[in-house]
């Protein structure tokens, strides 16, 4: 049985860009080994992603019914344990 993450928690989706994606990496910033941070967003966080890559993060994104995106983002080491994200 795999070991879940710490989560953090952050709903963004009343935020105009470029603050969702600004917020996320500063979050990042700070992220520890087992911590995941689930972030839901107004949009498709596709500028987000190839600096996830190059920062080293796993991640998981899907679009929500009412139009918007969740993404969860753990360290590439923990990715193991990295489930689709669920909006709350």
């Amino acid at each position: 049985m795999a070991h879940a993450l710490t989560l953090v928690r952050l709903d963004l989706r009343d935020l105009a860009a470029p603050e969702p994606m600004e917020r996320i990496l500063d979050c990042l910033r700070t992220l520890q080994r087992g911590e995941r941070l689930v972030a839901q967003t107004p949009l498709f966080p596709a500028p987000l992603l190839p600096i996830l890559d190059q920062w080293g993060f796993a991640y998981r994104v899907r679009d929500t019914e009412a139009g918007n995106a969740c993404i969860a983002i753990c360290h590439v080491a923990d990715r193991h344990v990295l489930e689709p994200p669920q909006a709350a």
